[in-house]
């Protein structure tokens, strides 16, 4: 129990010491799913020196203390190092015994994001301009098409593909779906964030970035691999 409350302590201690994130990255895209808090983490890339750094905040003071320990012990790795992180150090700590279950599903989704975010960062840097800008227009006769694939970006996939099943599925229950008909979805999609992942855990973590989403669909089938089981 002692061990336990000195951990907690560490945690706030570090929550004070967090340099202020810029109000301005606090949006949509910086945002962590699937926390019990609000997270944001954004990444930045240093093309000289290859590493990256990154800002983060929480509104719960808890949170934040985790935040805090993932931006200061990545400050200055690389892409490589941050992809190779995984969450069993928070076991190996005894930090898990310290949380809810809940607060570790948030801090394994935090690491999640900010090797998404290191990874975006750096891909940005290297082609002089970021993915939205490459990405084609939207395609107004698909809204929650569009909606589905603006969110799943936050899992920085090497490769997606979703595809609309409605037209299978007419007279179904469920199959009038959101007001443009889309009801009925197939998605394969292959990130880093699934090495090392369990299929339910990867689903899981598709379901949390969908979010609101979920509700306006009456079905989607996923095939989440990781690369190397391309």
């Amino acid at each position: 129990m002692g061990d336990e409350k000195i951990r907690y302590k560490q945690l706030l201690f570090l929550a004070t010491k967090l340099p202020s994130m810029d109000e301005n990255l606090k949006t949509e895209d910086n945002k962590v799913p699937g926390c019990l808090s609000t997270v944001h983490v954004h990444a930045s890339y240093d093309k000289d020196k290859q590493t990256v750094t990154f800002q983060g905040d929480s509104d719960g003071l808890l949170t934040k203390g985790l935040v805090a320990m993932l931006v200061t012990g990545l400050e200055g790795c690389t892409v490589e190092e941050i992809s190779e992180i995984d969450g069993s150090f928070i076991t190996r700590s005894g930090l898990d015994q310290s949380l809810t279950p809940g607060r570790n599903n948030g801090f394994l989704n935090m690491i999640a994001s900010m090797k998404s975010a290191a990874s975006s960062a750096a891909s940005s840097a290297a082609s002089g301009s970021s993915a939205a800008s490459e990405a084609s227009l939207p395609d107004p006769s698909t809204p929650m098409y569009n909606e589905m694939i603006s969110k799943l970006t936050m899992l920085k996939p090497i490769s997606v593909e979703l595809i609309d099943e409605s037209s299978q599925h007419a007279g179904h229950a469920g199959s009038k779906g959101f007001e443009s008909g889309e009801s009925h979805f197939k998605l394969r999609i292959v990130a880093d964030v699934f090495e090392g992942m369990a299929t339910l855990k990867r689903h899981q973590l598709i379901y949390t970035i969908l979010g609101e989403t979920m509700p306006k669909i009456h079905a989607l089938s996923i095939d989440a691999k990781a690369p190397s089981q391309v």
